[in-house]
């Protein structure tokens, strides 16, 4: 017996249609769930037109994503192993864009790694901007 659990999408989703669990509280407001692309700087610094066309690829693929919501669950299924309802129930809920990390996130990130480096969870200090990469305009 599970009295309750941490989650996410789409298992979330799964858990809710499944077992008919139901949210309690969620991390609104006290977390963010950013994600984020990387590239080792050296090839970012040589190549940023290819670094731009694939920010661009990804941001075309999320806006058809966002309005193709069964197509998408119905290829997912497969690959994650939910049925395509309980993946549309997860897509509903998700954001889908591809931007510049904005100065909170830099913020935020920061916080943390000054409490990492505060708890010696890490060998020193980071200045999180300076891992920032800057994209020419397309």
């Amino acid at each position: 017996s599970v009295d309750a659990w941490v989650i996410w999408d789409p298992y979330l989703a799964a858990a809710e249609r499944q077992l008919g669990a139901r949210v309690v509280a969620n991390g609104e407001g006290l977390v963010r769930n950013t994600q984020y692309y990387l590239a080792a700087r050296k090839y970012a610094s040589a190549q940023p037109q290819v670094l731009r066309a694939l920010l661009d690829e990804v941001d075309a693929v999320d806006r058809w994503g966002r309005d193709h919501i069964p197509e998408v669950a119905a290829q997912l299924s497969p690959l994650v192993g939910l049925d395509a309802p309980t993946l549309e129930v997860a897509l509903k809920r998700t954001g889908y864009s591809v931007q510049p990390i904005a100065d909170a996130t830099i913020a935020y990130q920061q916080n943390i790694a000054d409490a990492f480096s505060t708890l010696k969870l890490i060998p020193g200090k980071v200045t999180v901007a300076d891992a920032r990469w800057h994209a020419t305009p397309a």
